[in-house]
């Protein structure tokens, strides 16, 4: 797994940690078994990643989504507004893409 996957599962378990270690797991067992959504492929599919979390809180999924960007934005220092998970996700590997030239 290359580094940019790497930070971006970690900000995505940090925060999924803010509902607790158990209910980080549940979530990542259910995108598994009912979405056939591997933790590591989170980063290739954010849009699915989000149905997932919609499929189980509704709109709450909004909620957590927004403390899953907040972690983006810190850990890779993104400038600007990022709507969603989807945008901060493109908005990291635009960078990622740029500083490998």
């Amino acid at each position: 797994m290359n580094e940019f996957r790497r930070r971006i599962l970690k900000c995505i378990d940090k925060g999924l940690n803010h509902l607790g270690e158990v209910v980080k797991q549940v979530i990542y067992w259910h995108l598994e078994y009912s979405f056939n959504l591997k933790r590591d492929k989170i980063p290739d599919k954010p849009e699915e990643f989000m149905r997932g979390l919609e499929s189980m809180y509704g709109t709450g999924a909004k909620v957590i989504e927004g403390i899953i960007v907040s972690e983006i934005v810190n850990e890779f220092g993104i400038e600007g507004e990022v709507e969603d998970l989807i945008e901060a996700i493109g908005k990291v590997k635009k960078g990622h893409r740029l500083s490998r030239g």
